[in-house]
């Protein structure tokens, strides 16, 4: 099998950097996805998130980064066994709905069940 030449054409911009990051915000609209990224920063006593860069990206890319991101995990915990979450960063259950929620968002049950879906996904995975 030949290597993948695809990126043969990639190089970096003058303006290139890197940065770690162990928080992201995710902010949403109709057009994309924009990722907001951060450092943990308890340096004077206190806890906070030191925002340092952000991302957008449209749908479609941010669609294709998922299947693309879901096989690099996949594969690194092929490689190397399953990732470790602690407990205290495993996403929580949604708030229960409010019938206000409810009345003002018509989609509102959808989402929540989307959520508690994929949380079920999430915590089933940590167990396999």
């Amino acid at each position: 099998m030949e290597p993948d030449k695809s990126t043969d054409n990639f190089e970096f911009a003058d303006e290139f950097y890197e940065a770690y990051a162990n928080s992201i915000i995710y902010e949403s609209s109709s057009w994309d996805l924009k990722l907001v990224f951060g450092q943990l920063d308890q340096s004077e006593g206190t806890v906070k998130v030191v925002q340092h860069s952000a991302i957008t990206l449209p749908w479609t890319q941010a669609k294709l980064m998922l299947y693309w991101l879901r096989g690099q995990i996949e594969i690194h915990e092929l490689l190397n066994g399953k990732i470790h979450i602690p407990p205290p960063v495993i996403p929580p259950p949604p708030p229960p709905l409010t019938e206000e929620i409810k009345k003002s968002d018509q989609n509102a049950e959808v989402v929540y069940s989307i959520f508690n879906r994929l949380r079920d996904e999430f915590l089933a995975n940590l167990n396999k």
